[in-house]
This record gives structure tokens, C-alpha cells and sequence, in this order.
């Protein structure tokens, strides 16, 4: 216990700024095999995979089990999978704003876990006419944004940042979720 705690209060001041800091960043839209995908991994001693995967899995389910048109949930006891697939607001500014879809794959291992963030979407209202048009990321932030390939989208770079502010707080949730694992 006294390990979790200790771990808790070194990992708690970076977390802390990943959350309060919004702004840009200088990798906001890291990629994997052309793909855009953020991933994590984080090593949690002496907790086990079975104990990861209630913790991480009691969370996935009470944060994503409530609307099953918004979000849903899956998991597999014995690999130490979850799978989350959501869809939420993500504002881009003040006045700007995009529904994000993405998927959310947590495996869980003795002392450890790894998130992987990918095949995300946005659907947004290019020209404020009430009609959403769905992007895939790798058209409008690969790149950090200099890949943009939507025309009509004049600031990717504000997609890329909010992202990955979004991604970074998801990463703080399954934290706080694993930190709870026995």
C-alpha cells in the first residue's frame, strides 16, 4: 500500500499538468504504422493481472456502460483485455467544438498495463449549418497538423492539441483506475 501511495505522489504533480496545461504541444499527434495512436504504458509493481483487469474493468463499466448509443464497453477475463468504443464532445475552444469517436484497448499484465487510443474520428460542422461530416484523424492531425488534408478545416493544429489534452486526462482516468487494483 505504502508503494501505491508513494507511486501516487511522485506520478500526481506530472498528471496534475497534463490536465491543467491546455495549450500546444510540441507531438500531438503521434502515429503508429501511418495511424494515428496514442498509447501509454505503466508499470504498476507488485499488482496483478487479475487485480489490474477488475480495476481498470469496474471503471470501463461504470464510465462507459451507461449509454450504449454514446459508449459500450467490452472485456475478456482471461487475456486481461478491455475494449472501450465512446463518443463525446471535444471542445476545440471557446466557441469551437467536435464530437470525437474513438476506441480505447487496456491490456493488462502482471506489474503493469498498456492503453492505446486509435481509430479516431471526428464528425464536425465545417460551415456551421448543422451538418456534421466525419473525418477520419489521419486526415485533418497527422503529422501534428501539417498533414491536413480537409480543406475546410482551417486549424487543424487545434484538433491535434485538444486531442491530445483529451487522451492525456483518459490516461489519468485508467490510471486512477489501476491505482485502485489490488
Amino acid at each position: 500500500m505504502k508503494r501505491y501511495l508513494m507511486l501516487s505522489l511522485l506520478l500526481f504533480p506530472a498528471l496534475a499538468m497534463a490536465q491543467g496545461h491546455k495549450g500546444t504541444v510540441e507531438k500531438c499527434a503521434p502515429e503508429k504504422e501511418g495511424k494515428i495512436c496514442y498509447s501509454d504504458e505503466v508499470e504498476i509493481p507488485d499488482a496483478t493481472k487479475a487485480g489490474l483487469f477488475e480495476a481498470i474493468n469496474a471503471w470501463a463499466k461504470k464510465s462507459f456502460g451507461k449509454d450504449i448509443v454514446l459508449s459500450n464497453h467490452s472485456s475478456n477475463r482471461a487475456k486481461g483485455t478491455v475494449m472501450v468504443s465512446s463518443k463525446v464532445e471535444l471542445l476545440l475552444n471557446e466557441t469551437d467544438r467536435t464530437l470525437i469517436k474513438y476506441k480505447m484497448y487496456i491490456t493488462c499484465l502482471d506489474g503493469k498495463y498498456t492503453v492505446e487510443v486509435k481509430e479516431i474520428t471526428y464528425q464536425y460542422d465545417v460551415n456551421k449549418d448543422k451538418r456534421l461530416k466525419m473525418y477520419k484523424a489521419e486526415e485533418v492531425i497527422a503529422d501534428n497538423g501539417k498533414g491536413n488534408r480537409i480543406a475546410e478545416i482551417q486549424d487543424p493544429v487545434l484538433f491535434c492539441n485538444a486531442t491530445y489534452f483529451f487522451v492525456e486526462s483518459l490516461f489519468a482516468d485508467v490510471f486512477s483506475a489501476a491505482s485502485e487494483a489490488e
